[in-house]
């Protein structure tokens, strides 16, 4: 079963990067992590809703198959980055801080709401094979044993990745989303839409290239160079437009 560590790293981690990096370093208003952390997961239930409609109707539609791929990753940059737009321009916290600081606040709500539910979906995973495993098939039940069954360093990796990687992602996407409002302009949001469906669909289809680990960890690393590049870029260029 996974150690605790990760679970806490999962559920408290986007509290302590709040507290630490926004609140203590960009001075941000935790508002703005309360309205990211609500609108990640109404957006979640979104995509949760729309792609319950194809898998009541179709055997084709399971995880791994093309199909899955469109309809999620569509799903999560239509409603992720509406989202954020519509986050940024109705709540009164958001609107009347358009900046740098409030971005960064709200993208570790944002992502830090994902890590809560991949940690808790974790959780029921594991309640579920050690209290109820005879509701699962024999398949299903196996494939949930060997999720659960990972070393410790290897449980520690991957809340973290979901934990800094998925800020580094959201703060791209935030920031690409708060320029469309700053500069008034909605290609910046189609844009934001677009990419998160690129982004998504190259992250479900890595397994059709290879099925070794490398694919994976330098698909990761691609991530944390040129996001990284990019959300610098973008930071800069949201400063500039709010001097």
């Amino acid at each position: 079963m996974l150690n605790v560590l990760p679970y806490i790293i999962y559920f408290f981690g986007p509290f302590l990067l709040a507290f630490f990096l926004g609140k203590k370093i960009l001075k941000a208003h935790y508002r703005a992590f309360a309205l990211g952390l609500l609108t990640f997961f109404v957006a979640w239930v979104c995509i949760m809703i729309v792609t319950q409609i194809p898998a009541s109707g179709s055997e084709s539609f399971q995880e791994g198959t093309m199909l899955y791929a469109l309809i999620i990753s569509a799903s999560a940059g239509l409603f992720e980055e509406s989202g954020r737009y519509f986050a940024f321009r109705i709540f009164k916290g958001l609107r009347e801080r358009r900046n740098l600081n409030t971005g960064i606040m709200y993208a570790i709500g944002h992502s830090g709401m994902e890590s809560i539910i991949v940690g808790g979906n974790l959780l029921l995973t594991a309640a579920v094979v050690k209290y109820a495993p005879e509701v699962l098939s024999p398949e299903l039940l196996q494939e949930s044993k060997e999720v659960l069954e990972i070393s410790f360093h290897q449980g520690l990796y991957n809340s973290l990745e979901r934990l800094l990687v998925g800020l580094l992602i959201h703060g791209c996407f935030t920031l690409l989303v708060l320029l469309s409002l700053v500069k008034s302009r909605k290609k910046y949001l189609w844009f934001a839409m677009l990419w998160h469906f690129g982004h998504d669909m190259v992250g479900f289809n890595l397994h059709r290239l290879s099925e070794h680990w490398i694919v994976e960890k330098l698909w990761i690393l691609f991530i944390v160079v040129v996001y990284s590049w990019i959300l610098v870029r973008l930071s800069r260029k949201v400063v500039r437009e709010m001097t």
